[in-house]
């Protein structure tokens, strides 16, 4: 069994890592950039005119404007068995920005590969350092499957 303190470090890593994807370098859950905003919404955001909008957020087409919805992604349920991440009360803007075409996780992908491949990466070190089998399930989402499934290997 894996310690909560390994589970507490991966989750923190894969926080950092996931907002590095999708809001520093404004690219969706698939790796694709978000595509532009209308010629109205562009404009206003570029020039910094929309309510409570953060001076960082002008420049890009990644999903926030004051911050609120990238800070709101913490680390929850720390245990033995694993950890979860959950927005703690932006979470309903992940439906609404999936609407709009701007996917940030889903069922079938919670994260993005660059993230999936060092949480598995992860794993192997951990289990290698303890000695123990390699062979293990890993949960992503709601689906469990082997990290080849996910890829489609």
């Amino acid at each position: 069994m894996l310690s909560k303190s390994f589970f507490s470090r991966l989750g923190k890593k894969v926080i950092k890592m996931y907002k590095a994807h999708i809001f520093d370098r404004a690219t969706d859950i698939r790796g694709n950039r978000f595509k532009g905003y209308s010629p109205k919404y562009g404009a206003k955001k570029r020039a910094g005119q929309l309510t409570g909008q953060f001076s960082g957020s002008a420049s890009t087409t990644a999903p926030m404007v004051t911050k609120a919805f990238y800070n709101d992604l913490k680390l929850r349920n720390v245990s033995t068995k694993g950890f979860r991440l959950k927005w703690s009360s932006r979470g309903e803007r992940v439906n609404h920005l999936a609407k709009m075409g701007r996917v940030v996780t889903t069922d079938d992908q919670p994260f993005p590969t660059d993230v999936v491949l060092e949480i598995d990466r992860q794993f192997r070190f951990e289990l290698g350092r303890l000695g123990k089998s390699r062979r293990h399930r890993i949960t992503l989402g709601k689906k469990i499957s082997s990290l080849g499934k996910i890829f489609g290997k």
